[in-house]
């Protein structure tokens, strides 16, 4: 009794822990998406804005090929509700995209090409069965420093808590979506706001909602949670780099440095 005592108050810990970590960083995310919309802006300002997180849904688009083959060997080491997860994860993305593509054409006034539609797509983590052009986009050095971050980690833990951290960490929990869905006073930003709404529901499911599971299944010891708590840290931290991007770097690196500290 006393050992299973020892593990929930683990258990309680981490979670405490992992979602205080999460918070500290989804406030600068907020922060970011606020200082973008604090001063006036040109319509190409926000189409570059929308292109860029466009190229953080349809980045899904390039691993299709690996859902093929999850299909392929479904109930012969593929799991079925694995399987169900990644559909569901991968339909959701590409809504997104959807929506927020549809939105930047609005804006435009005219149909856009692939290739400005898919300029910025960049995969979100390291993964070896992705070419080199998906891991490191040229147009954001800082996309790319996050498959690089999610790389040295598979250095100091398990793939399964690296994904496991990365699947918690995505959208960066989700506040520049919700921040995103309270903008509002004219056309576009209505629209927008609408989109971000829609993503928002998605996102917080994919992301913060799965913290009690991913402290279920990966943290046992003290030493778990303390490799878990830094690994977050760090693609937390370089998420809200990736998301100052995304909105043309409103905040400076002092301001970013505020919520590592």
């Amino acid at each position: 009794m006393a050992a299973m005592a020892v593990e929930v108050s683990l258990q309680q810990q981490a979670e405490q822990a992992l979602r205080s970590i999460l918070e500290r960083y989804t406030a600068g995310e907020a922060a970011v998406v606020r200082a973008f919309f604090a001063r006036p802006r040109t319509d190409e300002d926000y189409i570059q804005a929308i292109l860029k997180q466009i190229g953080r849904e349809v980045q899904v688009a390039h691993r299709l090929d690996q859902v093929a083959q999850m299909g392929a060997d479904l109930e012969r080491g593929t799991d079925r509700w694995a399987l169900q997860r990644r559909l569901q994860h991968s339909a959701d993305e590409i809504k997104h995209h959807s929506l927020l593509a549809d939105l930047a054409e609005w804006l435009a006034g005219r149909k856009m090409t692939a290739e400005e539609l898919r300029k910025y797509e960049t995969n979100a983590q390291w993964d070896p069965e992705v070419e080199e052009r998906y891991l490191h986009n040229p147009h954001l050095p800082e996309a790319s420093r996050m498959v690089d971050v999610s790389r040295e980690l598979q250095e100091t833990m398990s793939e399964q808590m690296r994904r496991g951290i990365g699947t918690i960490a995505e959208g960066g929990g989700g506040a520049a979506f919700i921040e995103g869905s309270r903008q509002g006073g004219d056309e576009f930003r209505d629209r927008f706001a609408k989109v971000m709404a829609e993503i928002t529901e998605d996102e917080m499911h994919h992301g913060p909602e799965q913290v009690q599971h991913f402290v279920s299944s990966h943290i046992h010891t003290e030493q778990d949670l303390d490799l878990a708590a830094a690994g977050l840290t760090r693609f937390m931290a370089q998420h809200l780099r990736v998301r100052n991007e995304i909105y043309g770097n409103p905040l400076s690196e002092a301001e970013l440095r505020s919520y590592d500290e």
